[in-house]
Order: C-alpha cells, then sequence, then structure tokens
C-alpha cells in the first residue's frame, strides 16, 4: 500500500505564503488611494495647467477612494416637462 504523508511544516510553509500574498493585496488596496492622493499633489504643485484640467460633463474633479469607502451617491438628474401635442381627430391630412 501506498502511505501519503504531509509534513507539518510543508502545511506551514504553504499556509504563510498564502497569508503573505493576501497581506501584499491587503497593503495594496490601502495604500494605493493614498499614492494617488500624493502623485496628484505633486502634479498640482509641478503641473498646475494639468491640475485644473476636469472630465467633460463632469461637475466634480476626480478622486480615488479606497475599495473600502461606498461610492457617493448619485444625483438623480431632473425631468423635463414633455409636452405632447393633442392629435386632432377632425384633421385630414
Amino acid at each position: 500500500m501506498l502511505e501519503t504523508t504531509i509534513d507539518i511544516s510543508l502545511i506551514l510553509r504553504f499556509g504563510l505564503k498564502c497569508l503573505g500574498i493576501f497581506a501584499l493585496i491587503f497593503l495594496t488596496a490601502v495604500f494605493t488611494p493614498k499614492m494617488a492622493e500624493a502623485i496628484d499633489k505633486w502634479k498640482a504643485k509641478h503641473f498646475p495647467e494639468s491640475a485644473e484640467k476636469k472630465k467633460p460633463g463632469t461637475k466634480e474633479k476626480y478622486t480615488v477612494r479606497s475599495i473600502y469607502e461606498l461610492p457617493p451617491e448619485p444625483e438623480q438628474p431632473k425631468k423635463k416637462a414633455v409636452v405632447r401635442k393633442k392629435a386632432d381627430k377632425n384633421h385630414k391630412s
């Protein structure tokens, strides 16, 4: 019979590698918005003409948020009143 045994050290190494990968993903998710904010400040300082540009059709400046922050609630656009012309039943075209 073929017996398979798994060493405890192998399980520990595998578990620690998995935890290390998860830690890297977490740190990347937490520090990316902070790095983006620092880059935006640097760009505003060194390139003031590009800092004032906004995306067309937007009212606010784009900001980088953390993946743990809730997105802002979108503004509901005001509906315009639609005027419908009444059909004339007696009118012949």
